[in-house]
């Protein structure tokens, strides 16, 4: 980013700081200058006013020009086309030395003395103007015959070049530094006073209509005006030099000038671009791409990327359309990486944040173009489409704000600091403040961005150096769970011998039916499936799982296990994740020890394989819910009291009609799944007695019954107690023996056997009370 003294002097009064100590300010506030240069235009070097102009008389492509330089009028002989068209111009009197140690002496040109030289920009150092001689005019100053061009301070002017972070677009613009500045020296920032009333009665609305569709992004305004000239003044164009931009079309040279000076992005159009024979309008709309497009006879524009050539003034435009803009940073980044167009200069900084402020764009080009320009006429009013840009309120927290900084500040210092740099306080508390940041600040989003500003204004210096000290936040969040559960999950699924698969949440609606799965209500099914075998979203992921398991079959596998974690949908098509297993064939892999006749899986192998996998839990006895579930082999899976799935095995019908072997799934729902990892309990140093009891119950009597029995009113000495028998005999009758081992133990004694006895007692007296249990 380029600046010079003297433009920022027209923002901010810095008429009594050394550029030294600007230059130090920059660097503390993170604005680090690249590099300085001040121009000094030669001595005897005066403004020339050209008196008469005639060819050589003996060179054709020479002028013979008389030049009042105030004390006396020189006759000098000039090369230069445009001197003919010239009225003030620089001139290097005799005695002046030019760069490069030219001295300028009386000379004879085809026979013709000439006293002196009639100068271009690059003759005097200063960048590349035009072709030709630099012409003068009263942009850089009253013009006085005579006067040394030195002392005309906005072109001898200091250039300071600032490199700024990709974040800081806020600081591409002279406005944008000035406001840096004003923070640091407490002063304010000048207004554009401009109280000059349009000078045409005639409102825009009367020579250009506006149309812009209502789902473009962007603010756009307008405002229209004429010009007798498209000749830029000298200053405009000087500036626009020294920043290192170079245009061929003057509205290019215009529209630059007002961006890089309010950090407003600005375009001029001809208005001749927005005819279509019968009237002016100007239309915005969504291009084929999804930017926002400004469309006269053809597409013009993209706004924030780019401007046609076609939508460009030509030499006969005299009526102008000035357009100030503003689209979201993100935004227009996102939409060129996702379909990258051309784009020109206006890119770099719509993509980095322009100024949202479009009035401040409109004015200060207002009021430049009347102050510089030959009888400007400006239209009435202005087309516009401005939404309110809201920025989102950050709460600080004092004590974390002064820990990142590694010191405490003050906290109204802290206050001022933030209102200095244009953030709204919302409101103030002993120990937080509610601030916004300003619509031109696109980088603050965080107390680490809050805290950088405080610093870097407070001055870094001023902190006291310190031990690195991290202090570390806790990041772990719903999402990571997930992903650390999911990772647990599959690790000891692969350690138990289980591989993954991965398959498509599509899947063929007719075999769900089939096999008796939920499908997605009809309303909300697939309106064009990738194939017809894929013509739903799947609402299990156990027919995926069963294909794979028939194909591994098909290849001579004895011995399947098989595991996926995937999204499925409902039937109002709500996403959650189920988590299937599918052990299928060989219970172990063939070997000597079984003779290479491995017996078949049965479920206690199955449940036990899951339980080193998702953990400990309980089983109660279940029902089919669909049709691949053997309604005598089902169990629900209950964990930390939860239901959170089922086990069971392929009903036979099925085994037999997919042509497998004796085949057990479970289908857990994963959510409900949690793994957590144990906490330490208190436990006991003395003895701990396992003892069975063996009781006689009906026959119809599940062991869920007794254990929610015994868990409402277990005497506190049993720890654990689980099933170890259950056994039918005829001699029983409609009655079944079921035996427990209870685990027995004190935290106080070591009990004696008189002891256990009674407690047993107790246990035995509410198994006959509760449920009519006898001894067997």
């Amino acid at each position: 980013m380029i600046v010079t003294r003297e433009w920022l002097q027209e923002w901010i009064d810095i008429n009594d700081v050394p550029t030294q100590e600007l230059i130090t300010i920059f660097n503390s506030i993170g604005l680090e200058v690249a590099e300085y240069k001040k121009i000094e235009i030669p001595k005897n070097v005066v403004v020339g006013k050209v008196v008469s102009c005639q060819k050589h008389p003996n060179a054709d492509k020479l002028n013979l020009c008389e030049v009042d330089v105030g004390e006396e009028k020189l006759q000098i002989v000039c090369g230069a086309k445009n001197v003919v068209h010239a009225e003030y111009v620089a001139v290097a009197k005799i005695g002046a030395m030019l760069p490069g140690d030219f001295h300028i002496k009386p000379a004879k040109l085809r026979e013709v003395e000439s006293f002196g030289m009639i100068c271009s920009s690059t003759e005097l150092g200063l960048p590349k103007l035009e072709e030709g001689i630099m012409i003068l005019d009263h942009s850089i100053g009253t013009l006085e015959v005579g006067k040394e061009l030195r002392e005309y301070p906005l072109l001898n002017d200091e250039i300071i070049e600032l490199e700024l972070t990709a974040n800081r677009g806020d600081c591409l613009s002279i406005l944008g530094i000035a406001r840096e500045l004003s923070v640091v020296l407490e002063r304010s920032i000048k207004e554009i006073n401009y109280q000059k009333p349009d000078q045409m009665q005639i409102g825009i609305g009367r020579i250009v209509q506006f149309q812009p569709e209502s789902d473009i992004e962007s603010n756009v305004a307008y405002k229209a005006f004429q010009l007798e000239t498209q000749e830029n003044p000298l200053l405009i164009r000087y500036r626009t030099a020294l920043v290192g931009e170079e245009f061929k079309n003057f509205a290019d040279i215009l529209g630059f000038y007002i961006s890089h000076a309010t950090g407003v992005v600005t375009r001029i159009y001809g208005l001749n671009f927005f005819t279509d024979e019968e009237s002016y309008t100007i239309r915005i709309h969504k291009d084929e791409n999804g930017y926002d497009a400004v469309y006269g006879t053809k597409k013009g524009s993209i706004i924030g990327v780019i401007q046609f050539d076609e939508a460009k003034p030509v030499q006969n435009d005299t009526i102008y359309i000035l357009e100030t803009s503003y689209i979201d940073p993100s935004s227009i980044s996102k939409k060129m990486y996702e379909h990258p167009v051309k784009s020109d200069w206006v890119y770099y900084r719509s993509s980095r944040g322009s100024d949202p402020r479009l009035s401040i764009g409109l004015e200060y080009a207002k009021k430049y173009i009347n102050e510089h320009y030959e009888n400007p006429q400006f239209y009435a009013g202005r087309h516009e489409v401005e939404k309110e840009i809201v920025k989102e309120a950050l709460k600080i927290s004092f004590e974390q704000l002064n820990q990142i900084i590694g010191q405490e500040i003050e906290k109204t210092r802290v206050v001022d600091i933030l209102k200095n740099l244009g953030f709204e306080i919302v409101s103030v508390s002993e120990d937080s403040l509610i601030v916004k940041p300003p619509v031109f600040r696109h980088d603050i989003a965080n107390i680490q961005d809050i805290a950088e500003e405080v610093v870097r204004i407070y001055g870094i210096e001023k902190i006291d150096s310190r031990p690195l000290m991290y202090v570390e936040q806790n990041r772990i969040t719903e999402a990571y769970l997930r992903y650390k559960a999911k990772k647990s999950i599959r690790e000891r699924a692969v350690a138990q011998g289980y591989v993954e698969t991965v398959s498509y949440i599509f899947v063929n609606k007719e075999e769900l039916e089939k096999y008796g799965f939920a499908t997605v209500h009809k309303n909300l099914d697939l309106i064009n499936p990738i194939t017809n075998e894929m013509n739903t979203l799947r609402t299990s992921l156990v027919p995926n799982l069963l294909q794979q398991l028939q194909n591994n079959i098909k290849n001579g596998y004895k011995r399947v296990k098989l595991f996926e974690i995937g999204t499925i949908f409902d039937q109002k098509r709500e996403e959650s994740e189920e988590f299937v297993l599918i052990f299928s064939g060989q219970k172990e892999p063939e070997s000597v020890v079984n003779h290479g006749k491995a017996p078949v899986v049965d479920l206690p192998t199955f449940l036990n394989e899951l339980s080193a996998i998702i953990g400990d839990f309980d089983v109660s006895e279940g029902e089919a819910s669909h049709k691949l579930v053997h309604p005598y082999q089902v169990a629900k899976i209950i964990k930390d009291g939860k239901y959170i799935g089922q086990a069971y095995k392929l009903h036979l019908e099925m085994q037999k009609e997919l042509d497998v072997p004796t085949t057990y799934i479970a289908q857990i729902d994963f959510e409900e799944l949690t793994l957590i990892y144990p906490k330490a309990k208190e436990y006991s140093v003395y003895q701990r007695s396992l003892k069975d009891l063996s009781v006689v119950v009906d026959r119809t009597l599940p062991y869920e019954s007794i254990k929610t029995v015994l868990e409402k009113n277990l005497p506190k000495e049993v720890r654990n107690f689980y099933p170890v028998d259950i056994y039918e005999d005829e001699s029983l009758g409609d009655k079944k023996s079921v035996t427990i081992r209870f685990a027995i133990q004190s935290f106080e004694k070591t009990l004696t056997e008189e002891e256990i006895s009674k407690i047993l007692e107790k246990i035995l007296k509410i198994l006959q009370e509760e449920i009519g249990a006898t001894l067997r």
